[in-house]
């Protein structure tokens, strides 16, 4: 009789605790089921069983999260990842002819993975094995890691002993050698053979010279004696260092920009105004084409703005209790999103829908990850605003009021006590025990 009860009280719960601030439905924190608009019009219908288990689908994607962010596994049209931090990771991709790319480890030990074009692997480091298509590289084959290791990527090979300190670069785009930190000398080269770049160090970092660029007509060339000298120059650019990084100073002709900076202070000029002056940590000012950004008493106080193909950006941060961003977009109107750390936060959409929660535990913004599937268990207050609308959720979902054109009224454990009006004023109901009167 009791677990009747139970049952029947909460899906009178379940399908009546619906919140005015969004279209959320459930018992918050614990259970909801969530209805949203993602970019592009697509929409995620979602589950969650705070703290444990949430399950999304959109039409082109299907995702399960346990004890996040532990455990995920997410399936998109062609893609399939799944991981378990920070012990496990598995991704498949699925190719147009229906072959498949599978990549795997299960850390410290096994790696692994099965393709039909590169071929399968299998690694047990850190014995021995071989990895492909990973790590930016085609095929690495090891023994005893770090005792020996290939690397190869297409016709380019780097064979290490003792990785990092020996290694032997052999292949048409590159060839050297490196004995770390007491000798390397390194050369590029074109796909028609011309010499690209090549560097030189002995016993780095102190002595280090390389010259890029080789192929065109506008070379660079550095030379590094550390830390007491160093320069770097082309036909376009030069800069020198004194005692780095306590002097540094850097001209520009083609950008007719030039810097002078003494640790920790920076001035500069572009186009004979000066248009950088910092002086950290008191006050500084930057302008470059299309931004600019300053600061007072940094990091406390810290502001930026960008301007680019009509779009307009404007950052302002108090460290670290205080954030506004706003954007302006000719496509997508303007918009805003604020942080009071950790009190509140809150946005303005492009219509003027404004949306607010409290506290804000996290100092960062996370929409799809902690974010989504942790929130609503620290949002205590959560408010939403319109221009004849609002709506007001506390203690998730235990008081809800709302008052607008159309409706209004309030609610207390989503009936147990509620007021709802309709458009006229003298149009209400109430209920209690959730049993209309």
């Amino acid at each position: 009789m009791r677990i009747l009860l139970a049952t029947i009280f909460f899906s009178v719960l379940v399908s009546g605790c619906t919140t005015p601030v969004d279209a959320d439905r459930g018992v918050a924190p614990f259970y909801i089921e969530r209805s949203e608009q993602l970019a592009g019009g697509i929409v995620r219908e979602s589950e969650h069983f705070w703290p444990f288990f949430s399950h999304s689908k959109t039409p082109n994607s299907e995702e399960i999260r346990v004890l996040y962010p532990f455990f995920r596994d997410r399936v998109e049209e062609r893609v399939r990842e799944t991981w378990i931090i920070p012990l496990y990771h598995r991704m498949a991709y699925t190719h147009v002819d229906g072959s498949e790319d599978i990549d795997g480890f299960l850390l410290p030990f096994f790696l692994w993975g099965f393709d039909d074009e590169e071929g399968n692997y299998f690694a047990f480091a850190p014995l021995g094995g071989t990895i492909k298509g990973i790590l930016g590289k085609d095929r690495i084959d090891f023994v005893l890691f770090p005792l020996w290791a290939r690397l190869r990527d297409r016709d380019q090979v780097s064979t290490y002993w003792l990785f990092p300190f020996v290694e032997i670069e052999e292949g048409p785009l590159r060839q050297g050698l490196r004995v770390f930190p007491f000798y390397s000398r390194s050369r590029g080269f074109t796909s028609d053979g011309k010499l690209r770049d090549e560097s030189t160090y002995i016993l780095w970092p102190f002595w280090h010279q390389t010259r890029t660029q080789l192929d065109t007509d506008n070379p660079t060339i550095s030379r590094w004696l550390w830390p007491f000298y160093g320069k770097i120059e082309s036909k376009s650019r030069i800069a020198r260092t004194i005692l780095y990084p306590l002097w540094t100073e850097e001209h520009d002709s083609r950008s007719e920009t030039s810097s002078w900076s003494l640790l920790p202070w920076t001035i500069g000029k572009r186009q004979g105004e000066w248009t950088r002056l910092e002086f950290y940590p008191i006050w500084g000012r930057h302008d470059r084409p299309g931004l600019s950004s300053g600061f007072f008493l940094w990091p406390i106080w810290q502001w930026e703005d960008q301007q680019a193909a009509g779009r307009r950006r404007e950052v302002r941060r108090l460290f670290p209790i205080w954030r506004s961003i706003t954007d302006e977009d000719p496509e997508r109107g303007k918009r805003s999103n604020y942080l009071l750390w950790p009190l509140a936060r809150w946005e303005t959409d492009a219509s003027g829908r404004k949306t607010g929660s409290a506290p804000a535990i996290l100092p960062f913004d996370d929409q799809d990850g902690i974010s989504w599937s942790h929130s609503r268990a620290w949002q205590i207050l959560r408010w939403r605003q319109e221009q004849d609308y609002w709506g007001l959720e506390l203690l998730w979902g235990l008081l809800t009021a709302e008052s607008g054109t159309e409706q209004g009224g309030f609610s207390v454990l989503g009936g147990l006590l509620s007021r709802e009006r309709g458009v006229r004023q003298d149009d209400s109901r109430w209920r209690l025990l959730y049993i209309s009167l």
